[in-house]
């Protein structure tokens, strides 16, 4: 596949950049679904090299990743060159190597190397006035734990004299509880964990929308899929702590959705409501449960789909307006009423309504807490609760309301509508067969 992608490259440098990117995004779109159809012949674990291979974990994500790239180069404009198509090519194949390699320093490697790309996206093409300022946070954030866990890896293939993750899952390592957390500090921070999650307003905030989308969907989920790919390895050492870190994600979810309801920003309220579900889905992980496990794995999915779908609503908003603030959006039911239907259908997947696949993963993390311990009921009852109202809150106060008479609001282009139901078609129609999960 990478071989192609170069090929067409090549061969296409003489053609208009809008055959370039419809092409290769429908070539994508083939890819997945050929996928989709072909499930059933993965088993446990399929060894493709010896530094690459695909699990019955990484499988899905790679399908999520080769989606979310094949719309965002469906959507891409003119003024966004050859070069940054490129660009979102090389991205696309570094992801996927990601979560293809079972080598532990290929993994470090190609985890790190999709922040240097969003660097760059957020610097070239980022609108904001402060984008650099939101380019460093992000940088320095996750250095900050990059090389520790650098030296962790070197540790651990010094003292096991193994390399590969799946062999690994075999060995019994043993170091301090404290040092080891601060090693999977490079993953809480991706994900973002409560209290680390700083870089990614600004970075959201800044980005173009479709670094937006990238970020959200896909990386944020690289700091989940190396979390759990840990968790296999070093289970005993994820057991002595994980208290703490479980009540500080749920605590911070839930205070998280209360600042949800206060922000003006669309932007900013869609980020927040991205670390709410990150909270819950890395607290339930952590029980250790399989239904929990399995569950988190959904929701990964799940809002991958959703929250790419409302970063590329709130730029819908944003072209008509030149402003991303609810107050000046209000009323937009009666300037673009097909777009409120989209909104609509979006909102409510974000809230975990019936037919979406947010609503099974959801159940299953809360009921892996509830087994876990009884009282979360409390936390879990408030998360739900708040959940749903700042969902409802972000559709009504923008859909509803006195209009704001000033806009001169265009309706939207047919493109628009094609890209956001092909973010709700799976994200609704893919429970009805649980069996990819």
């Amino acid at each position: 596949m990478f071989m192609m992608l170069y090929m067409l490259f090549i061969l296409f440098n003489n053609f208009k950049f809008s055959v370039i990117k419809n092409f290769i995004s429908c070539l994508i779109m083939i890819l997945v679904l050929k996928m989709f159809l072909k499930y059933y012949m993965l088993v446990d674990f399929i060894m493709i090299s010896m530094n690459f291979g695909v699990s019955i974990y990484s499988f899905m994500m790679i399908i999520l990743t080769l989606w979310i790239f094949s719309l965002i180069i469906l959507f891409l404009s003119v003024e966004n060159n050859l070069l940054c198509l490129k660009l979102i090519v090389i991205l696309l194949m570094n992801l996927i190597m990601f979560f293809l390699s079972i080598q532990l320093f290929m993994f470090y490697f190609m985890f790190e190397f999709s922040l240097v790309m969003i660097f760059f996206f957020i610097i070239k093409w980022g609108k904001g006035e402060k984008r650099l300022e939101a380019a460093y946070y992000m940088m320095f954030y996750t250095l900050f734990f990059s090389l520790p866990f650098l030296i962790f890896l070197f540790l651990v293939i010094y003292y096991t004299m193994v390399d590969l993750m799946m062999l690994l899952e075999l060995k019994y390592f043993l170091m301090n509880s404290y040092f080891f957390y601060f090693m999977m500090g490079t993953f809480f921070v991706k994900i973002p964990i409560y209290m680390m999650h700083g870089w990614l307003l600004k970075a959201h905030v800044e980005a173009p929308v479709f670094g937006s989308m990238i970020l959200a969907s896909i990386l944020l989920k690289l700091g989940t899929y190396g979390m759990l790919q840990m968790m296999m390895i070093f289970m005993s050492l994820f057991m002595k702590l994980k208290f703490y870190f479980i009540i500080l994600s749920l605590l911070g979810s839930v205070i998280l959705s209360g600042v949800c309801l206060r922000q003006m920003d669309m932007k900013i309220l869609v980020a927040y409501s991205s670390v709410v579900h990150m909270g819950v889905l890395i607290s339930s992980m952590l029980t250790f449960f399989k239904i929990s496990i399995l569950g988190g794995y959904i929701i990964m999915v799940a809002h991958g789909v959703c929250s790419s779908g409302l970063f590329y609503l709130v730029n819908v908003m944003y072209q008509e307006t030149n402003s991303r603030l609810m107050m000046i959006n209000k009323g937009m039911m009666n300037f673009m009423p097909k777009m409120s239907m989209m909104w609509f259908l979006m909102c409510i997947s974000n809230m975990s309504a019936p037919l979406s696949l947010n609503l099974v993963g959801e159940i299953m993390l809360l009921i892996g807490l509830m087994m876990w311990m009884e009282y979360m009921m409390f936390l879990m009852l408030l998360f739900c609760f708040l959940g749903v109202i700042y969902s409802l809150y972000l559709f009504c106060y923008l859909q509803h309301g006195e209009m704001n008479y000033y806009l001169k609001v265009k309706s939207s282009k047919m493109i628009d509508y094609v890209v956001l139901g092909l973010h709700w078609m799976p994200l609704n129609f893919m429970f009805l067969n649980l069996l990819f999960f």
